[in-house]
């Protein structure tokens, strides 16, 4: 990570998690809400909203511009890993080195605090005043389409009837609507914030697209175990090399679609950073 970009990194977190605090501290002190808290403040990477900051920060806003849809970002971000987790789906005992959600709170509890994050997500970019009231609409659509039966819900479907080798085409529209659709959210919600042109808007898409496959295929590349069967997995499905292949097809795809906007170092930045990051 070069150091501009480690520096961003530091100071979106040091303002986001206080953001994140200061939003669990209004919950209360219910089963629920230490629920929503225990995932919430899981030592996650905070990706995605980190997308969204620095997306507006290439135009020279502020993060308060951002803070709501950022944590509005994570939130949903947190349901799905909460509900993904549940034994109905991939039936997890371990998330980020700690017990999933319900092996803490219970399988009950665990879906309800998915369900109030989803809910907690869409009153956040409602109830924020800093926006107008067309820019909030617009937002609230493009979370709902990004995030339901045609985006990441239905990418989570397709995920638990996955019992085979997949075609190239297959995983990579699997992991654009199970992964990429939310990171194309995190920027384009950031991209109406600033009430960008519509051209530039369907750059930054792109942009986030590709990105998204490559953060995936990384991930894949770090997680690959030659001694567990995951037909979801870049290098399971296409062997070491081609993952590496596509890993810099899509890095490169990525940075072409940046080309056109001011100040895009950064997220330049950012791609290479996925390229050698080891965690």
């Amino acid at each position: 990570m070069t150091e501009i970009l480690k520096n961003e990194n530091a100071h979106f977190l040091q303002q986001f998690e206080k953001s994140i605090d200061s939003y669990l501290s209004e919950q209360g002190d219910s089963k629920l809400s230490a629920s929503m808290r225990y995932s919430l403040k899981s030592k996650g990477k905070r990706f995605r909203p980190f997308l969204s900051y620095l997306i507006v920060q290439v135009f020279g806003k502020s993060f308060e511009s951002v803070k709501a849809w950022c944590l509005a970002i994570e939130l949903i971000h947190t349901y799905s890993l909460i509900h993904d987790d549940l034994p109905c789906m991939d039936n997890d005992d371990v998330r980020r080195g700690l017990p999933t959600n319900h092996k803490v709170f219970g399988e009950d509890i665990a879906l309800l605090a998915g369900d109030s994050l989803i809910s907690e997500a869409f009153r956040i970019i409602a109830e924020d005043i800093s926006l107008s009231a067309n820019t909030r609409i617009n937002l609230v659509q493009l979370l709902a389409e990004k995030i339901g039966p045609s985006g990441m819900v239905g990418g989570q479907v397709l995920d638990m009837q996955v019992n085979g080798h997949l075609q190239i085409e297959q995983l990579k529209h699997l992991h654009i609507l199970k992964t990429g659709n939310l990171i194309q959210a995190a920027v384009l919600g950031s991209g109406q914030i600033l009430e960008l042109p519509t051209d530039q808007l369907e750059q930054l898409g792109k942009f986030a697209l590709h990105l998204g496959l490559s953060f995936q295929i990384k991930d894949d590349l770090l997680d690959y175990n030659c001694e567990k069967t995951d037909y979801k997995n870049y290098v399971q499905v296409l062997g070491h090399d081609i993952a590496l292949s596509e890993l810099a097809l899509h890095s490169a795809a990525a940075t072409d679609f940046l080309q056109d906007l001011k100040a895009n170092q950064i997220l330049k930045d950012l791609i290479q950073f996925n390229l050698t990051r080891t965690a």
